[in-house]
């Protein structure tokens, strides 16, 4: 009996001389009057305060820039242009700043303008979110084929789809522009050989 009080004192002792180390985690966090502001990078355990210069600087509030973008092509058709063919043309125009990316495309079909000569348009509308239109670049890839035109018929004989497949084609680089002002119907002017 003696031995069993004796655990009984000896587990109350231990358990007072141990409260408080459980009673400090409710203590309230020392308050800071003075943040300051940086990065924690968890795989070091560095901190890295940002410079005043930095953490003072605002990025610039972004606008939303619309307008039409043309690509007219000037294709030199010197390739033969199988039955049912057809020229076409294709652009796309890439832009975008800390705001957001924008990749847009457009395609259009060619117009006989002379002997050999087509011209074709990829007409895109934007509507865009950049942070620096003034400065910010539109950068453009185009490209010209001549597709053939099979024609298919369903099955049961009741309908004809054309289906094209592309019998030559070509890319072009385009130079780069900066993004017109709001609003601006641009053209951009390519020449391409087919």
């Amino acid at each position: 009996m003696l031995s069993h009080k004796l655990v009984v004192v000896s587990l109350f002792i231990l358990g007072l001389a141990l409260a408080p180390f459980s009673f400090g985690q409710f203590a309230k966090p020392a308050q800071t009057s003075h943040r300051v502001p940086g990065y924690y990078d968890p795989a070091t355990g560095t901190f890295s305060p940002v410079r005043q210069s930095e953490a003072e600087v605002e990025a610039p509030a972004a606008t939303t820039e619309t307008g039409e973008l043309i690509i007219k092509f000037t294709i030199t058709v010197r390739s033969a242009i199988p039955k049912n063919g057809v020229v076409g043309c294709s652009a796309s125009a890439d832009a975008g700043d800390a705001a957001s990316e924008h990749d847009e495309r457009a395609t259009g079909v060619a117009t006989l303008v002379s002997a050999g000569t087509y011209t074709c348009s990829a007409i895109i509308h934007y509507s865009w979110l950049l942070a620096t239109p003034t400065t910010d670049k539109i950068s453009f890839t185009g490209s010209a084929t001549i597709d053939y035109g099979y024609q298919v018929t369903a099955t049961n004989g009741t309908a004809i789809l054309v289906q094209p497949i592309e019998a030559r084609g070509s890319s072009t680089s385009i130079p780069s522009i900066n993004v017109p002002a709001n609003g601006a119907t641009t053209t951009v002017d390519v020449n391409i050989t087919l």
